[in-house]
């Protein structure tokens, strides 16, 4: 089954009824200049409705290791999800496992060494532009077209229930990640649109003629 990420959650009512509706992981951002930033303090409110099981994710960009840490702990943070160009500091100094992300811009979409990968929970594919993503547009998918990775792969980058079917059928992913595309405003996430997109997802995985999801985790 193809895990889903609700990502720029920013109230403790949309990540209980993420968690209720089957999120395997709820994303929180903290990077400077996002319109869905959370202080430490709602963060740890967020992580608190959390359903069990549920993966707790911190999204940074420019944040250093001491503020990622704080984060961690006050959000009892599973993963760190780190929206820049992956450094070999950022594993070895990491609080916590790290999920890579590729930026994709036009056709580049350019990875990190193969070594630093496999010390990462996840590779997430998204569309260039913006502070921890959430930027509503969608990449050329087309790019990962007969391309395998070692790191489970996630996709994000302007997905919605509309098309999110496309996605799982064209990429195979691990799993989806979602922020603007089950919105109302940044940060307020509308719950019709959480259960469609939630049903496009399982809707998806059952006309697949074989299970999806590039690698295991």
């Amino acid at each position: 089954m193809t895990r889903i990420k609700i990502c720029g959650l920013t109230r403790p009512e949309d990540v209980s009824l993420a968690s209720e509706l089957g999120a395997s992981a709820v994303g929180f951002v903290f990077a400077a200049g996002s319109p869905r930033r959370v202080s430490l303090e709602r963060a740890s409110e967020m992580s608190a409705a959390a359903g069990p099981g549920v993966m707790r994710v911190g999204v940074f960009v420019d944040e250093d290791r001491s503020f990622i840490e704080e984060a961690v702990q006050a959000a009892r943070l599973d993963l760190a999800q780190l929206h820049r160009p992956l450094r070999s500091a950022d594993l070895e100094d990491a609080p916590t496992t790290v999920i890579a992300v590729v930026s994709v811009s036009g056709s580049a979409a350019p990875l990190p060494p193969a070594e630093w990968l496999r010390r990462c929970r996840w590779l997430l594919f998204d569309a260039g532009g913006s502070a921890g993503g959430g930027t509503g547009r969608r990449f050329d998918w087309g790019l990962l077209d007969g391309r395998t990775f070692e790191t489970p792969v996630y996709l994000a980058g302007g997905l919605d229930a509309a098309n999110v079917a496309e996605a799982i059928e064209r990429v195979h992913p691990k799993g989806v990640d979602v922020a603007s595309g089950v919105e109302r405003v940044p940060g307020i996430k509308d719950p019709e649109k959480l259960r469609r997109f939630f049903e496009a997802v399982r809707a998806a995985d059952e006309s697949a003629p074989s299970p999806s999801g590039r690698g295991a985790g």
